[in-house]
């Protein structure tokens, strides 16, 4: 074999593995293909949508997304998922700050609050395109959005021993509340006459009368 032959057997370059690529590079190329595909699925819905259009979108090829996710099912469920997940992380950072109760429980509406307006298009998805989960990722789901309201209720109960708020079942209460800032997908919407701030002040309102607070 000459060298000028062995020189053009160069090996094909394989899409990367996710495990071979460092963390911080893999979260990013996840949250830079769940932006897109988001926005896909809100404009063409799940179903229309293949995962040539977004590869298309990303300028990428179908190998790359199947790099950081197993099919479009597994890329549904992450963005159906995202708004939840983010918004136990809220309650997390918020529950490690020394402050009185009723103070956390309002941080920790607003913040909720401010997720739901920011993962707008995700929220919708979800409420439209739920029936397209995979039963164990729907479950699963839900499992957390349940783990959401039993946090509520937690700093609920808080305010009750505190005597800041007096409610008759907590964990009722939290339901409403969530249900409360669900609606904001509703009342809000990118470029909408309403302000997000000013949206996001109404839905933490709303939620404080329903325990007697403004």
């Amino acid at each position: 074999m000459t060298k000028s032959s062995a020189a053009v057997r160069t090996p094909a370059v394989s899409e990367p593995n996710a495990r071979e690529i460092k963390p911080g590079v893999v979260a990013f190329k996840r949250a830079r293909i769940l932006e897109e595909a988001s926005a896909l699925f809100y404009e063409k819905g799940y179903e229309s949508a293949t995962l040539e259009m977004l590869a298309d979108r990303l300028s990428a090829t179908k190998p790359f997304l199947y790099t950081y996710f197993k099919g479009k099912s597994a890329i549904l469920s992450a963005i159906c998922e995202a708004g939840v997940q983010e918004s136990l992380a809220a309650l997390d950072r918020i529950e490690e700050i020394e402050r009185l109760p009723i103070d956390q429980l309002k941080a920790s509406l607003r913040e909720v609050a401010e997720i739901i307006v920011a993962r707008h298009e995700y929220l919708v998805i979800y409420q439209r395109e739920m029936m397209n989960l995979d039963r164990a990722d729907a479950q699963r789901i839900l499992r957390l959005r349940h783990e959401f309201d039993l946090r509520i209720g937690n700093l609920i109960e808080n305010c009750v021993r505190d005597r800041s708020i007096s409610v008759a079942n907590a964990a009722t209460m939290s339901v409403w509340m969530g249900g409360l800032l669900t609606w904001i997908i509703h009342c809000y919407r990118p470029g909408s006459k309403r302000s997000a701030e000013a949206v996001v002040d109404q839905a933490v309102e709303a939620c404080l009368r329903l325990v007697g607070l403004a």
